[in-house]
């Protein structure tokens, strides 16, 4: 596969990674972020088992995304603030995250990695 052609179908999973990466360091959660900025690096180990484990960080990461939706559209609403644009822009970053698993389901990706 050409290396362009790879990056851009690894750069959704990077981006995933990295705006989970963000998430985590305004919670202080810096264990997690460290695990959530070197993920990416799982996409030089070429198996099958390297992307699982991507592919369940990501399915992770989407449910994370929706539990945060979920508390800072009902802490809005509470305080009787705007939520609509807060839940559409979350709302797409889970959308996002779960359509990023899809990459996996690419011809070329899967030759590639061998998996």
């Amino acid at each position: 596969m050409n290396p362009m052609k790879l990056l851009i179908k690894t750069l959704p999973i990077i981006l995933c990674s990295w705006l989970m990466a963000a998430h985590l360091l305004r919670m202080d959660l810096f264990p997690l972020l460290l695990i959530s900025l070197l993920m990416p690096l799982l996409l030089f180990w070429k198996n099958k088992i390297s992307m699982r484990i991507i592919q369940l960080f990501l399915i992770i990461c989407g449910f994370e995304w929706i539990r945060t939706l979920i508390f800072y559209v009902q802490l809005r609403i509470e305080n009787g603030q705007d939520w609509m644009r807060l839940a559409i822009i979350i709302g797409i970053v889970v959308l996002l995250n779960f359509l990023t698993i899809l990459v996996f389901k690419s011809k070329r990706f899967k030759e590639y990695y061998n998996y």
